[in-house]
């Protein structure tokens, strides 16, 4: 065999498992009024265009916190929007302050209808027990589930076998 043949047999392999990756969904979360939000550490990737004004369908440019949960009271927290359609969050994005959100779009104005809420993603620590935790009933169910997000498989290997087709590629220049 020459050296394009092998390279040629490793190009395909090479494809062969970068495929899975490049094909991962984006993991964007499309959002409804009332669902509610788990923030973690990691960026969660949302689109709002569910909450936008049916009737004129203008962009949000606001998330918006009132004290109490009313609009009526004074604003606690203003989360800016660039893109409703991409919007990017984390836990830093709120700073502790989660509850509920209600959309605000420059042309229609604060949208109480569609509020949505953010609540702290809780992660288990290692001390507790299963003695120790507990479920708690809730008295509503949630609009809508978060999926869990496609992951490539096997990513250290995706990473290994570029390294050895980069090798392979400079022995065949060095030929």
């Amino acid at each position: 065999m020459t050296s394009r043949h092998l390279l040629a047999i490793f190009l395909v392999f090479s494809l062969a498992l970068a495929v899975p990756a490049a094909a991962q969904e984006t993991g964007i979360q499309q959002v409804q009024p009332g669902d509610t939000i788990e923030v973690g550490p990691e960026p969660i990737t949302l689109d709002l265009l569910g909450l936008r004004n049916a009737d004129s369908f203008s962009q949000i440019t606001e998330l918006r916190k009132y004290q109490d949960d009313n609009p009526a009271k004074s604003i606690q927290r203003v989360i800016g929007v660039a893109k409703d359609g991409y919007f990017t969050i984390n836990v830093y994005t709120f700073k502790g302050h989660y509850g509920r959100y209600f959309p605000y779009s420059k042309s229609d104005g604060l949208l109480h209808e569609n509020s949505i809420m953010f609540v702290h993603a809780s992660t288990p620590t290692a001390t507790e027990t299963v003695a120790t935790v507990t479920e708690t009933p809730t008295e509503e169910p949630t609009a809508t589930e978060t999926p869990e997000p496609t992951r490539a498989p096997l990513p250290g290997l995706i990473a290994i076998t570029a390294l050895g087709i980069c090798g392979l590629l400079a022995a065949a220049r060095k030929r």
